[in-house]
């Protein structure tokens, strides 16, 4: 009996297993040095605790929850010292996969009832805790592919706080739920039909959970998308911006060339004259009034110029100095669109940072490309304040919450291996931004 015991213990503890896997399946490309660590030791650590925590529970014949509920504080501040992510990011999926879990030991609960009918207090049974187990992997198998890929995805590219501010709510009402639910006594389940409407209902609120995941992974989806063509028709207003101005050019130079006739006259008539000092001052007159015989050009790639440009007006509206210095190949190591958001983003706060700015308003863009293997940019910019930021991001001047800008650089740059550091020190600010190619790839856990 009391070998049943402690093993009956184990195997009821042992939950915790897959419920780690979960957790870090969508985390991989996330883990820090300590979180890799964690990773490989995770599994016998793991086994230590559950044959520790049976031992513990049939020594002092505890429940297995007391044993279960502290170290779940434990594993969940562990979790999130081992991830870089945002605590709300890491918080929000422990929660949701200790929801899931605790639908799972609602339908062991049912499952002992039946595989060993009794009346009294809910205590696995040997086959119970064997059934909670072998229900506990269930999942694992169910939401690989879905964690491993669209988990991830969210991770990586919703950036908006607002949003994991308010996620964990979801998880911990459905847990809570499931605790309400779980019957005190088997007894309970035999009364009516509860035996019957029990499995259903947790099963119905497993399949709410999941839907409600699925639809904010869909709403995310098409926030994504929108952004993305707003990015893209933001790039083709500064392309059609950048495009007048090339035209208006050319027409002025046209306009030089019809008109070069009368002037060639005019000066032909001074020059027989005699009158040396009114072709003198003719020439001159008509040297100012030329328009540029050529236009700048920061780069070859057309998109990659027109933002430059773009905002390239915006600094000399603003009386700023804009120097930029790039050795760039015409194929970027980065598609087209990222590289120009990633410009554009940086640029904006800058010359808003430059607008507030009483120190005289320097901008210093440089862009180095080695071959197709990486890229480094840094900018420098004129800045009076350091920014507010809040656990290690920067809050917005222009609303309430973080600064999408530099969060998308930073996403960016995670995205293509590389790396984005941001730094204020003596009323300038610094960023430095590494890229590198290839993109990281979705890969199996």
């Amino acid at each position: 009996m009391g070998n049943e015991t402690i093993f009956r213990s184990m195997l009821e503890l042992s939950a915790v297993i897959p419920a780690a896997i979960l957790c870090y399946l969508p985390m991989k490309g996330h883990l820090n040095k300590k979180g890799r660590r964690m990773t490989l030791w995770g599994i016998p650590v793991l086994l230590l605790w559950v044959v520790v925590g049976g031992a513990v529970c049939y020594r002092f014949r505890w429940n297995t929850n007391l044993w279960m509920v502290p170290s779940l504080v434990l594993f969940a501040l562990c979790y999130c010292r081992a991830i870089p992510l945002s605590y709300w990011k890491s918080v929000s999926v422990f929660l949701a996969v200790c929801g899931v879990f605790s639908s799972m030991k609602n339908l062991a609960i049912v499952m002992d009832a039946l595989l060993s009918p009794k009346s009294g207090s809910v205590v696995f049974s040997l086959s119970g805790a064997t059934a909670y187990a072998l229900l506990c992997w269930a999942p694992l198998g169910l939401v690989w592919y879905p964690a491993t890929h669209a988990a991830r995805w969210l991770l990586d590219e919703i950036e908006m706080p607002g949003t994991w501010y308010v996620f964990w709510i979801l998880p911990v009402a459905f847990w809570g739920v499931n605790i309400i639910l779980r019957p005190k006594k088997y007894s309970t389940l035999y009364i009516n039909q509860v035996m019957t409407f029990y499995p259903i209902t947790v099963l119905a609120l497993l399949a709410l959970l999941l839907f409600c995941y699925s639809l904010f992974y869909w709403m995310a989806k098409g926030l994504a998308k929108n952004m993305r063509l707003e990015q893209e028709n933001r790039l083709l207003l500064m392309q059609a911006a950048r495009y007048r101005i090339l035209q208006k050019n050319i027409e002025d130079t046209r306009r030089a060339r019809h008109d070069l006739r009368q002037h060639f006259k005019a000066l032909q008539g001074c020059v027989e004259s005699g009158d040396m000092a009114r072709v003198a001052e003719y020439v001159k007159a008509y040297g100012e009034s030329l328009p540029p015989d050529t236009v700048c050009q920061f780069y070859k790639n057309y998109a990659v110029d027109a933002v430059l440009h773009y905002y390239g007006e915006q600094a000399v509206r603003q009386q700023t100095d804009l120097e930029v210095d790039l050795q760039m190949e015409e194929e970027t190591i980065i598609p087209q669109p990222e590289l120009c958001a990633l410009l554009g983003n940086l640029l904006e706060n800058a010359i808003d940072a430059c607008a507030g700015s009483k120190a005289p308003r320097i901008i210093r863009l440089h862009i180095r490309q080695q071959g197709k293997q990486a890229l480094y940019l840094t900018l420098d910019n004129t800045s009076d304040r350091p920014p507010k930021s809040y656990d290690g991001r920067f809050l917005s001047s222009r609303h309430d919450g973080f600064g999408i800008g530099t969060e998308s650089v930073r996403v960016i740059a995670k995205r293509y291996n590389g790396d984005a550091r941001f730094e204020w020190k003596d009323r300038m600010f610094y960023v430095s931004v590494m890229l590198s190619s290839p993109p990281n790839k979705p890969e199996i856990f």
